[in-house]
């Protein structure tokens, strides 16, 4: 069976029509070509016809937009909120509630900027009115026996930061797979007297609240001088060896860096140019520059805290960008899931039986996505460790997986001709009942081997409100 169409022709709008008011259409034309040529050359024109009006509809709708009318645009886009730490006190406790919502797995107490160089902000002129540096290097060279601290991969370092008396523990993590690690204190108001306690552990070591330090590398404890650096090794370990140097940064240099931030984060908000490309590697946010916009942000936030007035003030500017984004994307998030008719992750069948966010003992908000996975091969099968949820205004989210079962059994794989739930944690936490916040898609991307394409794959998710 030869399936004729007729020739597609676009007919796009008088020039003086807005693209919300005159829509997209298509009118037959009398066939011209052979049919084998005109399929394929209709189903381009066709994507190409409904990629066009998306991207018209998505325009129109963020010119419209006006974040200014919401009075608490975190909450409009669902996010739950700081979690609670009541035993924070002055500026830490103001910039513990100051940080965005999407600073999760970092301090929100101390901001860092992984990509700037804070020590060529070093030696510092003044005192304790600029942020306190201080650098960790872990040495596997130095020391005794046959192994270092991790003798298979290389020790990514976390520190545990307290100033006793002013400043709980807070956990900061250092970049993955280096020796190497800073802990940036804009927060801290220091006096002689105080101390500085460190404790310097592996990446998957818990420690802090109400957990005690397991297995630490190196513990510090080191008093405050005012206009002194503050400088400490831990000896020759069968571990190995950390160096630890803190010292203020100069003032002047700081101030200048300082405003030089908020300058290019200014410039990167003049420029913003939102698009939607759901088929591109970089779909949404990401692909439109906002983890640039963000990592400006907590460049400035770093040098003078999450409760500066500028910093708070560019916060919720970003916070107003995203919004009218994702009011702008969700009609074609929504069509997108609606097309998108397979359940299927490569050879796996997928379908969503539970979403929801609730408050944790910790009065933190948790969210957890329940998805039946059906291995319908011959062969057992790895569970998908880290798709993305795509949420209703194109916002993506990662997942953990938090628990595998067949049958009420854990299991680690998935069996040949046998079903699992999985359960996936969300990273962020979020508040169920805002439309913004509501899962539409699982998605995955894989590049293609010895290539430089990559695959995406949609899932949608057919959850009932």
């Amino acid at each position: 069976m030869i399936l004729e169409l007729p020739d597609l022709t676009l007919t796009r709008p008088p020039a003086s029509s807005s693209p919300s008011t005159a829509p997209c259409s298509i009118s037959a034309a009398p066939p011209c070509v052979p049919t084998s040529a005109r399929l394929p050359a209709a189903l381009g024109l066709l994507a190409a016809l409904v990629s066009g009006c998306a991207s018209a509809r998505f325009e129109a709708a963020h010119r419209a937009c006006d974040p200014a009318a919401e009075a608490d645009r975190a909450d409009a886009l669902g996010y739950a909120g700081p979690p609670d730490d009541s035993e924070l006190r002055d500026r830490a406790a103001r910039n513990h509630a100051a940080a965005p919502p999407w600073v999760v797995g970092q301090s929100r107490v101390y901001p860092l900027d992984p990509s700037f160089r804070y020590e060529a902000l070093w030696p510092a002129s003044a005192g304790a009115s600029t942020p306190l540096l201080c650098r960790l290097t872990y040495d596997a060279g130095r020391r005794r026996g046959l192994f270092a601290a991790d003798p298979l991969t290389a020790v990514e370092l976390t520190t545990v930061y307290e100033v006793p008396g002013k400043t709980p523990p807070q956990r900061v993590l250092g970049p993955d797979g280096v020796p190497q690690m800073f802990v940036l204190d804009s927060v801290t108001e220091f006096a002689p007297g105080d101390a500085l306690r460190m404790a310097v552990v592996d990446r998957d070591v818990q420690w802090g609240g109400s957990s005690a330090t397991d297995d630490p590398l190196i513990t510090f404890t080191l008093p405050y001088r005012s206009g002194a650096a503050l400088t400490g090794t831990s000896g020759t370990m069968w571990r190995g060896t950390v160096d630890v140097r803190c010292e203020h940064l100069d003032a002047l240099a700081a101030q200048s860096a300082y405003v030089d931030a908020l300058m290019q984060l200014d410039a990167r908000l003049q420029r913003w140019a939102p698009r939607l490309d759901p088929d591109d590697w970089d779909f949404g946010l990401a692909g439109s520059g906002m983890t640039d916009l963000r990592a400006a942000l907590e460049r400035a936030a770093s040098l003078r805290g999450w409760d500066a007035p500028e910093v708070r003030e560019r916060t919720g500017r970003l916070l107003g960008a995203q919004l009218c984004f994702e009011r702008a994307a969700a009609p074609e998030v929504a069509r997108r899931a609606r097309r998108s008719h397979a359940g299927r992750l490569g050879e796996l069948q997928l379908a969503a039986t539970d979403y929801r966010c609730e408050a944790a003992s910790s009065a933190q908000t948790a969210c957890r996505l329940t998805v039946d996975i059906a291995n319908p091969t011959s062969n057992s099968q790895l569970i998908p460790a880290y798709p993305r949820l795509v949420l209703a205004g194109g916002r993506e989210v990662g997942l953990l997986v938090e628990r595998v079962t067949i049958a009420g059994r854990e299991v680690r794989e998935l069996a040949a001709s046998s079903t699992a739930t999985v359960i996936y944690r969300l990273d962020v936490p979020l508040r169920a009942d805002r439309a913004l916040a509501r899962p539409l898609l699982l998605r995955e991307r894989r590049r293609q081997l010895f290539s430089a394409s990559y695959r995406v794959e949609d899932v949608p998710l057919r959850l009932a409100d």
